[in-house]
């Protein structure tokens, strides 16, 4: 089978198109034709060396997240069985297969049944956003009128995403963009306002658009260059969820500097919040139900042929994407 491998950690260049023998499922495992991968920051992380610590040994399949039909299982599997249209999110941690290949052993439990009304495009765009999207708009603050949320890279595939359900929920959106063009696809999509952050001052708009008051909760996978001044824009008792590193490793946090104003920083990984298949098809149906309705518009913006990974990778690093990519296996 065809595969991309990063062969070292570094630049998009080290991902190499690699042939394979096709796997076969262990006991436990359903082995699932691909048809579409998610590309995510997180896999520009991993190729890195980034992330997780300590990094994924070379050589190794990136892509956590894909869609596709099982067409066989292991022994013991009853989650699933062959035919089955599914979805998956799968860890960082080393020594397991992930989605840059036409096919992968994964474990049954993990796979997401998927409706009908469902295609694998829209399953490989939104299972691993989707989710991450639900357990950020459900979990940490109750959005309503009268909240606001700040999300920052807005106009990114995230972005997109979190606009949405936060304006479905009735609260106040305010995000930050690079440009005029993000800008208006984040407004287009539901946000309030948008604060170009190479232009002004977010912390200064954020304080102005609330009267003083700040963010409710303040979504932030950037990192490096927001963090800080999430502490200055996010409300008394308000709440900063700190998902991703887009731009950089942030500086080290004295905690008792949040006892001023008393602010919490929440640190969020998805994979603890789909920790069982209980929770993890829970979320996948309220995402389902999101987007039959029509208020949860999946957003991608390419689809790249598995061979163009690089392409792909380097797309998502100069930070100009909006919406999501795919590779289409």
């Amino acid at each position: 089978m065809k595969t991309i491998q990063a062969t070292e950690h570094g630049a998009a260049e080290v991902l190499k198109l690699i042939e394979t023998e096709i796997p076969q499922p262990k006991p436990g495992q359903a082995l699932v034709k691909i048809h579409y991968a998610g590309v995510n920051f997180i896999d520009v992380a991993m190729r890195r060396g980034w992330y997780p610590n300590p990094p994924v040994p070379t050589p190794f399949i990136p892509g956590p997240e894909g869609a596709g039909e099982v067409i066989a299982i292991g022994e013991g599997v009853t989650e699933v069985k062959v035919g089955d249209r599914v979805s998956f999110m799968q860890e960082e941690e080393a020594g397991l297969d992930r989605a840059y290949a036409e096919y992968i052993p994964i474990a049954a439990w993990k796979l997401i049944p998927l409706p009908d009304d469902i295609s694998f495009e829209t399953a490989a765009a939104m299972t691993a956003q989707g989710l991450t999207t639900h357990y950020m708009m459900n979990d940490f603050v109750r959005l309503e009128p009268g909240k606001t949320v700040l999300v920052h890279a807005a106009a990114g595939g995230m972005g997109l995403n979190l606009v949405q359900w936060a304006k479905y929920l009735g609260a106040f959106v305010i995000g930050t963009a690079s440009s005029e063009h993000k800008a208006q696809r984040a407004l287009a999509l539901g946000a309030s306002e948008i604060i170009n952050y190479t232009q002004e001052n977010f912390v200064e708009r954020v304080k102005k658009l609330t009267n003083g008051k700040g963010a409710d909760l303040i979504i932030d996978g950037v990192g490096k260059t927001t963090l800080p001044g999430d502490f200055e824009a996010v409300a008394t008792r308000g709440h900063i969820v700190t998902y991703g590193i887009a731009g950089g490793m942030p500086d080290n946090i004295n905690p008792f500097d949040l006892l001023y104003r008393s602010r919490t920083l929440h640190g969020a990984d998805l994979f603890d919040y789909i920790a069982n298949r209980e929770e993890r098809i829970m979320r996948a149906n309220a995402v389902w139900q999101a987007i039959r309705e029509e208020w949860l518009k999946p957003q991608i913006s390419q689809i790249f042929p598995l061979e163009d990974a690089i392409a792909a990778h380097q797309l998502i690093e100069d930070r100009n994407n909006m919406g999501k990519i795919l590779l289409k296996i």
